[in-house]
């Protein structure tokens, strides 16, 4: 499922004109139905001209932070006027893997191990073969949108909700889309349904090389009267948080030589509306930060989060 982490052959990004931009909040992804979801990616052209015809690609990885990805799509980019903005969509096919077990009776390291297993035999054409074979001749639809063939594109990567027996109608996962050899990054579990009055339980992965590293954590957006913390429940031996487990501190260095799983429990109040809430996740080695969004919905449909 997941790609190897160092990546040459992404070179093939070099083709995105420099003036073209993509926010992170230019990428959206939503279901059409139990196989298929929609991508979008909001492009802007912020050059003084027009621009040239390129193309750029897209990886999924699983949800959480700085995962490796795989290999996704690549889309054509048509020719922007200068101050245009088009929006590029395509549709991929979502996995339904063979549920592990339930949310209080799976160790999170079985978890690991599932998501860095790959789920198919390695394939001759890869790598920047198949970022190449992913080349995809765009087509109008009479509006401003780009809908590329959908025969061109790889499988997203597993939703680890689906991994645990809590399918959602939405896929939960990371949407990473390459320009200007710069990586701009969706990492989002949307209308994901929560339980007012009670303790939800959602998880995410963080990490994915061997190497030694730390993280650090911080919860923004909340809303006032909602309560939340982050558990890091890699070497327990289920997901569900008990009372000999230590919440996660705010700024606080969480060292780990692999990727490790993280749940957040969040208690919102009685008779709640729905909320957001971003999980930021700093790297120390690099010193970057990635944000892993939650779209909780006391309405929304599915199982949602875990219980207790």
């Amino acid at each position: 499922m997941i790609a190897v982490e160092d990546r040459p052959e992404l070179e093939v990004h070099s083709s995105i004109d420099p003036e073209l931009r993509v926010e992170r909040t230019d990428i959206s992804f939503q279901d059409l139905d139990a196989e298929r979801v929609r991508i979008r990616v909001k492009v802007h052209n912020d050059g003084a001209s027009r621009s040239k015809p390129a193309f750029m690609t897209l990886e999924s990885a699983p949800l959480g932070a700085f995962v490796p990805w795989q290999p996704l799509a690549a889309l054509s980019v048509p020719a922007l006027e200068a101050g245009e903005a088009r929006e590029l969509t395509v549709d991929v096919k979502r996995p339904r893997p063979t549920p592990l077990g339930g949310f209080d009776r799976v160790p999170p390291r079985r978890i690991l191990a599932a998501v860095n297993a790959p789920d198919h035999p390695s394939r001759p054409n890869s790598g920047l073969k198949t970022l190449l074979g992913m080349m995809i001749r765009p087509r109008q639809n009479g509006s401003n949108t780009t809908v590329a063939l959908a025969d061109a594109v790889g499988n997203l990567a597993p939703d680890l909700m689906d991994l645990l027996g809590q399918g959602q109608p939405h896929w939960a996962g990371n949407i990473n889309v390459f320009v200007n050899r710069q990586p701009v990054e969706r990492h989002m579990a949307k209308a994901l349904r929560v339980y007012a009055g009670r303790t939800n339980l959602a998880m995410f992965v963080v990490g994915g090389s061997a190497r030694p590293d730390a993280y650090a954590f911080d919860i923004v957006g909340l809303n006032p009267d909602w309560r939340a913390v982050l558990f890091n429940l890699t070497n327990s031996e289920t997901l569900v948080v008990g009372s000999a487990d230590r919440p996660i501190r705010e700024t606080e260095w969480i060292e780990t030589s692999g990727n490790m799983v993280v749940v957040l429990a969040t208690r919102p109040p009685d008779n709640c509306k729905a909320g957001n809430v971003e999980i930021h996740v700093t790297r120390r080695s690099c010193g970057e930060t990635a944000i892993v969004e939650f779209d909780l919905d006391p309405s929304a449909q599915g199982t949602g989060c875990y219980t207790i």
